[in-house]
């Protein structure tokens, strides 16, 4: 029975004035450290790409569940409408905005999850890492899924492990309900849930009997939660687009044939790229602490530590042994369990001296990346894959919105006609996502954008300015009927955009 009386009585017995400064303190540092210069990072394609698909989705009911056309599950769309309806004239912003939502549900399911488990002192220490810590920091600030699939993963572990020690049906119907709606978000999160399956190792006991016993008790409630859980999944077989989704995922992962025919063709490899990925988009500091606080954890709890263990290396040799493409932002699950660990690891760290000396180190490194995410892009350590990504490659929009401004400003002369090249997750996603309801511009994407298109759309002349974006080419002939107006430079020097005149 809900008693709110109750609640009260919880906190107050848990948590004094100081404690409620704290948390007040933590919850304001994560809003300053996320929405602080959330839109001065250029926008990326794949962004792009979920912010159109939310936009149309909020305008367009029957395109609800647009992201399954490309094999995405809806729950960001969905999740991003809202964020598009309070910032109608900053969408990027609002697109953003989703990922700061879902991080400070992160935050708060990490702070449930260390204070269920290991108490007041631990549970803060993993909130303040979590806060500053680069991986979190970065992708908290991002329109892409994979925060709100870090979501998912903290609330299913924490409720497989509330579930599996208190046998109640109630927290049950919680764990499916979370397990389904964040197996809307991604489909790496069927990991998740298939690893709560082995939660009983938590209670193993010298008492046989009562080990079987409450296994089967958990069996039958974990079996409740995955049925409730694939029935919110099939909410989208209401869209036709569903089986989508399967095809998706093979471009990414390796079905069981591909695997039986290379078993090991991508394994050695990614078993050195998911370290190198997670421990430097970390900070490096906090993953290695995190390995020691699982040593630690296993010496003092080992049924606790083998249950981590098992969600730290079942999908490690999941991902290293199928995946075809990975790129950092799938692996944040991982830096959240080595968060857990250094967490603990920290709140049982007896030495003083070195717990502060630990403490700066991890501040200076933490704020040489904020550094750079806030005000240098070009000096972030990130792997040169997300550096590629982000920062200097064809899919960072360095100039896209100085471009639609240009183009806004000219179309009080002229209906404007903006040729780009590339539509789909290219230039011409990310030119929309800064075009207004009311902005007289036409964008259409081409791909590729050629010689022929220029030609074939020199009549728009006759009643539009014509201007013609290029992400991707490097090089002009002097024969093409264009005018450059304005080069956008990137960090690196890798790449650039170009933005012309169409000419007669």
């Amino acid at each position: 029975m809900f008693d709110i009386y109750k609640v009260f009585s919880f906190f107050k017995k848990n948590f004094n004035r100081k404690d409620i400064f704290l948390v007040i303190s933590l919850v304001a540092l994560f809003f300053l450290t996320r929405i602080i210069f959330l839109d001065k990072l250029p926008i990326f394609s794949d962004e792009g790409i979920y912010i159109r698909w939310a936009r149309i989705a909020w305008h367009d009911a029957s395109w609800r569940f647009i992201s399954l056309t490309d094999g995405r599950q809806p729950l960001q769309t969905w999740g991003t409408i809202p964020f598009l309806k309070l910032f109608p004239e900053n969408l990027l912003f609002g697109g953003r905005m989703f990922s700061v939502a879902t991080g400070f549900i992160s935050l708060t399911g990490l702070f449930s999850l260390l204070f269920y488990l290991f108490g007041k002192k631990t549970a803060f220490w993993g909130a303040f890492l979590y806060i500053f810590t680069p991986f979190f920091l970065f992708y908290d600030r991002m329109a892409l899924a994979d925060s709100a699939v870090n979501t998912g993963f903290i609330w299913i572990l924490f409720f497989s492990i509330l579930v599996v020690r208190t046998l109640r049906l109630d927290l049950a119907l919680f764990f499916g309900l979370i397990a389904g709606m964040a197996m809307l978000t991604k489909s790496s999160v069927r990991m998740f849930i298939m690893l709560s399956a082995v939660a009983p190792i938590l209670i193993w006991r010298k008492n046989e009997k009562e080990i079987i016993k409450k296994t089967i008790n958990y069996l039958i409630l974990f079996a409740f939660v995955f049925v409730m859980a694939i029935v919110i999944y099939n909410v989208q077989r209401l869209s036709p687009f569903m089986h989508y989704i399967e095809a998706k995922n093979n471009t990414f992962v390796m079905t069981f044939s591909d695997f039986m025919k290379s078993p090991f063709s991508v394994f050695l490899p990614n078993l050195k790229t998911i370290p190198h990925y997670v421990f430097s988009e970390m900070g490096w500091l906090t993953g290695f602490l995190g390995i020691i606080g699982l040593i630690t954890l296993l010496k003092n709890d080992i049924n606790l530590g083998l249950y981590f263990s098992a969600w730290l290396l079942a999908p490690y040799l999941a991902i290293a042994g199928l995946s075809r493409v990975i790129f950092p932002r799938y692996l944040i699950f991982f830096a959240t369990l080595l968060t857990i660990f250094s967490a603990y690891f920290l709140a049982n760290l007896k030495s003083k001296i070195l717990k502060y000396i630990l403490l700066i180190l991890f501040l200076s490194i933490s704020f040489f990346y904020a550094y750079g995410f806030y005000f240098n892009l070009s000096s972030i350590p990130f792997p040169e894959i997300d550096k590629g990504q982000y920062v200097e490659g064809a899919s960072a929009g360095w100039g896209t919105k100085e471009m639609m401004e240009y183009a806004r400003k000219k179309s009080k002369e002229k209906q404007v006609v903006i040729l780009a090249e590339g539509d789909f997750g290219l230039i011409a996603d990310m030119l929309n996502v800064f075009l207004r309801d009311d902005d007289k511009i036409n964008i259409r994407g081409f791909w590729p954008l050629n010689e022929k298109v220029l030609f074939d759309n020199q009549k728009e002349l006759k009643e539009n300015l014509v201007y013609v974006i290029f992400s991707h080419r490097q090089e002009f002939p002097t024969n093409w009927p264009i005018k450059l107006i304005k080069k956008y430079d990137k960090p690196g020097n890798r790449t650039a955009y170009y933005l012309f005149e169409l000419t007669k």
